[in-house]
């Protein structure tokens, strides 16, 4: 299938590994030259030399999407390369668990910066040239937690739960510009966050982390987790001209974990 996306320009977020590294490598196969942005310069250059090693046309760009500046020099470094970015995929690592009386302001503050603040920064830095081109895509990864929130993921939920609304206002002001913007909200997809959290959990119940693990996969209808790949499936058809007339929504990939039909 001709995605028509041959040639175009990304920035992907969170591009050394899990649902980021998978986007940039999905894009960058078909054709799309990626800048690859994370926090750990080890892990990003490897992930980089994996996708360039399948043909994949990328470069890496260490920094922290909490970095007010990242998402400045992240374009400019694009636009020395390849010239302005046509397709956006924001991804940052989420907050901690914990309930509300758990957390600090310090925690609250970290998790605005990263979840919300960061897709605000990155979305600013690149609309103005697609406004131009009269062509984009943006696209955030944030989590079915958005959409049904739970205690112990309150950081989580409502930073997520901003980006949505963030989303759908930026789709209604750039949709006359060919620009979509959309969220992608997964459920369970077997990554190391994923990992992270059922370990913290098991600590937090005092259970094994296998109990948690075989318990948090029959709760879901589909009755296992997803897989990175599968996530990135839906992104590379948001990001494509296939895809364009999709704009402002949020979007579960979650084997229909989520109740909610909307």
């Amino acid at each position: 299938m001709n995605l028509g996306i041959d040639g175009r320009v990304a920035i992907v977020c969170g591009a050394s590994k899990g649902m980021g590294f998978a986007s940039a490598k999905a894009l960058a196969i078909h054709g799309v030259k990626v800048l690859m942005v994370a926090r750990d310069p080890s892990a990003l250059e490897e992930a980089a030399m994996t996708i360039a090693a399948e043909g994949g046309v990328v470069q890496a760009y260490s920094g922290d999407v909490s970095n007010p500046e990242l998402a400045q020099l992240a374009v400019g470094r694009c636009n020395e390369l390849w010239g302005p970015v046509d397709i956006l995929i924001n991804n940052a690592g989420g907050p901690p668990m914990g309930s509300f009386l758990e957390h600090d302001s310090k925690a609250w503050d970290a998790s605005i910066q990263a979840n919300l603040l960061s897709v605000v920064r990155f979305c600013k830095a690149v609309a103005p040239s697609m406004k131009s081109k009269k062509w984009g895509r943006i696209i955030s990864i944030t989590s079915t937690v958005a959409k049904e929130p739970s205690p112990a993921m309150v950081l989580s939920a409502t930073t997520r739960a901003g980006v949505a609304a963030f989303s759908k206002t930026l789709a209604i002001e750039l949709a006359q510009f060919n620009i979509s913007v959309n969220v992608i909200c997964p459920g369970g997809v077997l990554t190391d966050r994923l990992v992270s959290l059922l370990q913290a959990r098991a600590e937090r119940e005092k259970r094994t982390y296998q109990e948690i693990l075989l318990e948090s996969q029959l709760s879901i209808p589909a009755q296992r987790f997803a897989k990175p790949e599968e996530i990135a499936d839906v992104i590379l058809f948001l990001a494509s001209e296939k895809g364009g007339y999709v704009n402002g929504v949020s979007l579960s990939v979650d084997g229909a974990l989520t109740k909610a039909y909307t």
